[in-house]
C-alpha cells in the first residue's frame, strides 16, 4: 500500500475512533479533556478530530431517523 493509502486508512481509523467517543459522551457524558494535553498544537488537533467526530456522528443519527421503517428508537 502506497503512502495514499496509508494516510487514508489512518484518517479513517481516527474518525472511527472520534466517532466512539462522541457515542460515548452521547451515552454516559464521558468526555476527553483536551485541556490536559499542554501543547497547543495538540489541543488544537484534538479538537478538531473530536469535533468532527461529533458531526459524522450527527449525520448518522440523521440518516438512521429517515429510514424508520429499518431503525426504531428504543426507550432506555
Amino acid at each position: 500500500m502506497g503512502l495514499i493509502g496509508t494516510l487514508t486508512h489512518a484518517s479513517f481509523d481516527i474518525m472511527l475512533i472520534a466517532v466512539c467517543l462522541a457515542g460515548i459522551r452521547r451515552s454516559t457524558g464521558l468526555t476527553l479533556r483536551i485541556g490536559y494535553f499542554e501543547n497547543k498544537n495538540y489541543r488544537s488537533v484534538l479538537g478538531f478530530i473530536v469535533g468532527a467526530g461529533e458531526n459524522i456522528f450527527d449525520v448518522a443519527a440523521a440518516f438512521m431517523a429517515g429510514y424508520p421503517s429499518i431503525f426504531r428508537r428504543q426507550d432506555p
